[in-house]
């Protein structure tokens, strides 16, 4: 595949993921908070705190998304391996770790509060959270190391 053709996928499925998260965090998530209300009328008192909750975990993941166009528009330029990609992946890592520990605490904190068996559906999100900090830090060294290795041949006759 081609650089720009690469640039505008990697780019579409930034706009894809965008779109999904706002349709989960504006329809689904909502829904969910209030069948779980349903289903046990005590809990009203949760609605606006859950839906408080729920936003404050968009905030990482759209700074992870933009700073994945921000990696993507550096691709776009034919500068891949350099120091501000490698900057930028870690920021991803740094955002999927923030979201992992406040999912696993959300995880923990609403199943002590409705006894709802949330935690397997938690336990995968963590778990994928955490593979994709990985996948970023991993990334973010191979990226440091071949920008490393591209400033030091640009230096060579």
């Amino acid at each position: 595949m081609q650089r720009v053709g690469l640039v505008r996928t990697l780019k579409g499925v930034i706009i894809f993921l965008a779109v999904m998260a706002a349709i989960y965090y504006i329809e689904i998530f909502p829904d969910r908070i209030e069948e779980i209300v349903r289903q046990n009328a005590n809990m009203a008192w949760l609605v606006t705190p859950g839906i408080i909750a729920i936003s404050i975990s968009a905030i990482p993941i759209a700074i992870a998304l933009v700073l994945f166009w921000k990696i993507c528009t550096e691709i776009g330029r034919d500068n891949s391996f350099c120091h501000k990609n490698a900057r930028w992946l870690s920021g991803i890592g740094v955002c999927a770790m923030i979201d992992t520990g406040y999912c696993a605490i959300g995880t923990v904190t609403l199943e002590l509060i409705t006894g709802s068996p949330v935690w397997l559906l938690g336990t995968a999100v963590c778990v994928v959270g955490l593979a994709i900090a990985l996948a970023a830090f991993l990334l973010s060294h191979l990226v440091l190391k071949a920008a490393d290795l591209k400033a030091e041949n640009d230096l060579t006759i």
